[in-house]
């Protein structure tokens, strides 16, 4: 939560520059959560789970600039596998981590557009 609150609120060039981040890293999240369980129901363990991980990954940085969504939906997948490589359930796991980024995008909007100045118009004199 922290995290992508961090993320979508740093670095933005105004209000609609954070919402458009935090709907992106959610819109990633999502779909990489999709693809993890896909992952994860093929039981992809060992070295496979290490090597498809970091192939993963150097897509999603590849695919990087063109949105930011293939990061986070590279990043759940990488974690889904680094997961069950650990022997821990992903599936079960990764809900949790979706409502966190839910949550954190949701505070960065919602701060943003709160605290971030608003250009005030000129007015005739």
């Amino acid at each position: 939560m922290v995290l992508t609150a961090y993320v979508a609120a740093s670095g933005n060039r105004g209000r609609t520059d954070v919402l458009r981040k935090g709907v992106e890293r959610l819109a990633g999240a999502c779909a990489g959560t999709l693809l993890a369980t896909g992952v994860a129901a093929a039981d992809i363990t060992g070295h496979a789970a290490v090597a498809l991980m970091f192939a993963v990954l150097a897509v999603a940085l590849w695919l990087r600039p063109l949105n930011y969504a293939y990061w986070a939906a590279g990043m759940t997948c990488a974690l889904s596998l680094l997961l069950g490589y650990f022997g821990q359930d992903a599936q079960h796991l990764l809900p949790t981590r979706l409502e966190g980024i839910a949550l954190g995008a949701a505070l960065s909007v919602a701060s943003a557009w709160w605290l971030l100045p608003v250009p005030r118009r000129r007015t005739a004199t």
